[in-house]
């Protein structure tokens, strides 16, 4: 089976496609991901086939159009910004994802390449959405992007009415590229969930239940690690072997208008809870201004290798970074920008391991080092619930039901 992945974002988006795709290679399947050229190296390096998608997300972040995205914080304005960054890069990234899936015996796409869909009816090949956050309506829990819960009998109506905007703001776009396909205009509604492309859920169920109203087309396999052996550098394994485990302080992918101010924020809150930190300089480059020992900052050091020797994980609580804390068996509190940062806010909180604050925007240090206090005192529940995670097989059991949903088709 040859099968196209198309996805989309920053390393946490990409990175669990190398080994859902990494799985798929191992028991005989060819592989190509068609990803941003940032992320080429990470693809060969997983033997798997590279195309490129046109676009830089880390350019796009730091744009005005980008820092205008992590600001939205209802589902009108997030929807209006989305349209307004992936609008213009929508042709040409249709047009080479057309051309690096012409041999694809089904297409796999990511939530943010939402053009998937089209691709694979425009050469008639099924295809398969693979997720790292809820994307299915449900009674159980709201949308992932609202900053706070609602009272539970509107859970499935968030849900609806952000579909509702989503589908209002892109239809027109996707309907102009189909236009030049040949293909039909897309309905004016959304379709049910029961009548959309099967769905493979790249998270644990034991850190989201598969609610009761999904449908049977919606497979929540487990997480999609890659395998590690990344060494540690030998400043950054010194700092640690120097004392206690410190805390990890990073937003990652985001963007924050003012790096400094978020150093001395993330510092502050370390410092009032007496814990060393390493800071993840992360896309905003963060960085420290003073040259005291209790803090060593690090450039691109992947989390699997890292958070085991931490006591706890302060970050921005994306999908990624969030599960990597988990399969750490580490404390999270999570400092959400935005989209679904804050379900794995409340999630993590839910769960108890973990705790969570106001959006970036809105915490101040006493709050973050309440919130980390509070997060290192759930190292045990945080500890049995990595235990329980670390023997699960995502990528396995994705495989197994990728490979259900999809009848071969012969050699062309």
């Amino acid at each position: 089976m040859r099968v196209s992945v198309l996805t989309a974002g920053s390393r946490g988006d990409v990175e669990p496609f190398l080994a859902l795709g990494g799985r798929l290679r191992a028991v005989g399947h060819g592989v190509r991901v068609v990803t941003h050229r940032e992320f080429e190296l990470a693809v060969r390096a997983a033997g798997l086939d590279f195309a490129e998608l046109p676009g830089d997300p880390k350019a796009t972040l730091a744009g005005p159009e980008g820092q205008a995205l992590l600001a939205a914080r209802s589902p009108v304005a997030l929807v209006r910004r989305l349209r307004e960054v992936v609008g213009p890069e929508l042709r040409g990234s249709l047009t080479a994802a057309i051309e690096a899936c012409r041999d694809a015996e089904v297409i796999v796409h990511s939530t943010l390449v939402a053009f998937g869909p089209t691709v694979a009816e425009h050469l008639d090949v099924p295809v398969v959405a693979a997720h790292l956050s809820p994307n299915t309506p449900t009674r159980a829990f709201p949308m992932t992007a609202l900053p706070k819960p609602v009272p539970a009998v509107l859970n499935h109506t968030t849900w609806r009415f952000s579909e509702a905007l989503l589908w209002r703001a892109f239809r027109p776009l996707l309907n102009d590229q189909r236009a030049d396909l040949g293909l039909p205009p897309l309905p004016r509604r959304t379709p049910p969930p029961h009548g959309r492309a099967p769905r493979l859920y790249g998270f644990s169920p034991a850190v989201v239940p598969p609610p009761r109203d999904w449908t049977p087309t919606d497979h929540v396999t487990g997480y999609w690690f890659t395998e590690t052996d990344t060494a540690l550098p030998p400043a950054l394994t010194d700092f640690l072997d120097a004392g206690e485990p410190p805390v990890y302080l990073g937003f990652g992918s985001m963007h924050d208008p003012d790096p400094s101010a978020a150093t001395d924020l993330l510092l502050t809150a370390a410092r009032r809870v007496g814990r060393r930190a390493v800071l993840l300089s992360g896309w905003s480059g963060l960085h420290q201004t003073d040259t005291s020992d209790d803090v060593l900052v690090v450039d691109d050091i992947p989390h699997r290798a890292l958070f085991p020797r931490c006591a706890a994980a302060v970050h921005h609580g994306g999908a990624g970074t969030t599960a990597a804390a988990v399969l750490a068996g580490v404390p999270s509190v999570v400092v959400p920008f935005f989209a679904d940062q804050f379900f794995w806010g409340r999630r993590v909180t839910e769960l108890g391991v973990g705790t969570a604050t106001p959006a970036r925007d809105r915490v101040t240090a006493d709050v973050l080092a309440d919130a980390l206090r509070a997060a290192l005192s759930r190292a045990r529940p945080a500890r049995a619930l990595g235990d329980r995670v670390a023997a699960e097989d995502g990528p396995g059991v994705a495989v197994t039901v990728l490979e259900g949903l999809v009848e071969p088709a012969p050699s062309r």
